[in-house]
């Protein structure tokens, strides 16, 4: 294995014309010890901030699991952040819950998630990435945490299955956390019966230095880590400039928006109140028109459907998913129950990257609404009304139709030109724009950990509109 590894390494480090850090050698000596392990439920953790080479890791981690005649998995908490992994590794890559789960509809439409029986064999690893994402709280769907279904599904039938799970520890946790619970050695080997084989990445690769954003990254990261919050100061560059004016934040993005091309630019708010706004004033660029919805506008889904994806290319379509309209059906207005109502084509690309085209019926007053998503007292209305109109069919008529009824179906979207920090974690863009605000909760550790959370998100570059951290 020693050898093997050896000539991987020389194979791979040689076509990238790079070394290994001391942080990495490090890092492939315990993944060589958590191998070797033969315990049962062992987990390999590999944690580091931006720049660190998590990534790089993970595709030596696989290639000399495949050598060793592994199956290898990769899965990620959302379908962005499973894209951005599969273009990185390209390797193909599942969200956890089309993997683990399976969507259940009871009569009245509700859906719940049953999880799947594993069935794969003992030489088999799951590797996950943006485990940062992953949260120990239960919700209406899953009677059990997202993280402890996961680690169950991994050693159901066979606790000989290996997994590894790769995060930085300074994003954002899960909405309800403090810290992300798939991060913690401890919290993970308590939640889990786990034998946790640990590393974790502190230096910044030299192939990236020159980055202006990751230079940043590094001083908001150690701003976050350390004592001395307040003397948080970023240093402008090349890739990282201040905005004046919120008509400059607007003309930048329209510099750098590309239609149809989803990951050129992003810009990202600290409220859904100031998304809803700037969402307003690039339509109005872009469009000029009063039209609620256009074809070519971007969307992004805030609420998980499970009525119009594809049993194999798109099960679901997922809370944060992005798609571009490309039809729109006017004549389908209509104002009912309280809500205005659109039929439209909406084309989502699958987890390879193809194009699936979606027909369905979309609420129009949430595109404009600063709520992050329907009010579940509102769509439960919906559904009683629904159900009353098919009152005098049998059960099994009616529930069937429930199922795939177009109104208690209906996509919830939101314009997609600009996201809050909590919606962009797991996705990457080209260019960044960032709106900071004032009104921050006078949490100022956890304001510098949004401002890591959203740094991140850039690869080339990143625009700052008010932003406290910059000495004018």
């Amino acid at each position: 294995m020693d050898d093997l590894r050896d000539r991987i390494l020389k194979d791979i480090l040689g076509k990238n014309d790079i070394t290994l850090t001391e942080d990495q050698e490090r890092a492939l000596e315990i993944f060589m010890e958590f191998y070797h392990s033969h315990e049962d439920r062992s987990a390999y953790l590999l944690t580091g901030s931006a720049g660190t080479g998590k990534t790089f890791l993970i595709n030596i981690f696989t290639a000399l699991l495949r050598k060793m005649g592994y199956k290898v998995i990769l899965l990620a908490p959302t379908g962005r952040a499973a894209k951005v992994i599969t273009r990185r590794t390209k390797r193909l890559a599942y969200t956890i819950h089309h993997h683990i789960y399976s969507p259940k509809e009871n009569a009245f439409g509700d859906v719940s998630f049953e999880l799947k029986a594993n069935k794969e064999k003992s030489r088999v690893v799951y590797v996950v990435d943006e485990a940062s994402m992953i949260g120990d709280h239960s919700d209406s769907s899953i009677p059990n945490s997202l993280l402890r279904d996961l680690l169950r599904y991994v050693f159901y039938g066979d606790e000989q299955r290996k997994i590894i799970l790769v995060g930085d520890p300074v994003q954002l946790p899960p909405v309800g956390h403090n810290d992300s619970p798939a991060l913690d050695p401890d919290k993970l080997s308590y939640l889990g019966d786990l034998d946790v084989f640990h590393s974790h990445l502190t230096e910044v690769k030299r192939q990236l230095v020159d980055s202006g954003v990751l230079e940043n990254a590094v001083l908001i990261r150690d701003a976050f880590l350390g004592q001395n919050i307040q003397e948080l100061r970023l240093d402008l560059n090349r890739d990282v400039q201040m905005l004046e004016r919120p008509y400059e934040a607007l003309e930048t993005y329209m510099g750098y928006f590309e239609p149809g091309n989803q990951d050129r630019a992003v810009f990202i708010t600290y409220s859904n109140y100031q998304a809803t706004k700037v969402n307003q004033a690039i339509r109005h660029q872009i469009f000029g028109a009063e039209e609620p919805l256009v074809a070519s506008d971007l969307l992004m889904v805030v609420k998980n459907n499970y009525a119009w994806g594809d049993p194999k290319r798109l099960p679901f379509i997922a809370n944060g998913e992005m798609g571009t309209v490309r039809d729109v059906y006017p004549e389908s207005y209509e104002e009912k129950y309280g809500l205005k109502w659109m039929d439209v084509e909406i084309e989502f690309l699958d987890a390879r990257g193809e194009i699936m085209l979606v027909e369905c019926k979309i609420v129009l007053d949430l595109l404009e609404n600063k709520q992050p998503q329907l009010d579940q007292g509102v769509m439960y209305s919906i559904l009683q009304q629904r159900k009353q109109e098919y009152m005098g069919m049998s059960a099994s008529k009616a529930a069937s139709l429930l199922r795939t009824d177009p109104y208690v179906n209906a996509l919830q979207v939101k314009y997609g030109y600009a996201i809050t920090g909590h919606k962009s974690q797991g996705g990457q863009w080209e260019n960044v724009i960032i709106g900071f605000e004032p009104d921050y909760g006078n949490d100022l550790r956890a304001y510098i950990r949004w401002t890591y959370t959203v740094f991140t998100r850039a690869e080339e570059r990143v625009f700052l509109l008010n932003c406290p951290f910059v000495d004018l």
